[in-house]
């Protein structure tokens, strides 16, 4: 099954905005750090996932207001 690469932000040339989000963006995210964190990678100058299904739901996890399960 071929991964397909979306381009979820791109650097921006602004010091005052760091990134440009695209269309292909979630809603959701606003924030460089929660994309890295759910598996979002910089390569060069875009952030992109391979996986956008699968990021949007841990995304939605991830904001949602739902018990998270505490494995310690």
């Amino acid at each position: 099954m071929a991964r397909e690469r979306v381009v979820l932000g791109r650097k921006a040339d602004s010091s005052m905005v760091s990134i440009r989000w695209t269309e292909d963006c979630p809603e959701d995210l606003n924030d460089v750090e929660t994309a890295e964190g759910l598996g979002a990678q910089w390569e060069g100058e875009e952030l992109v996932v391979y996986d956008l299904p699968g990021f949007t739901q841990l995304l939605a996890y991830d904001t949602g207001d739902e018990y998270q399960i505490d494995n310690d």
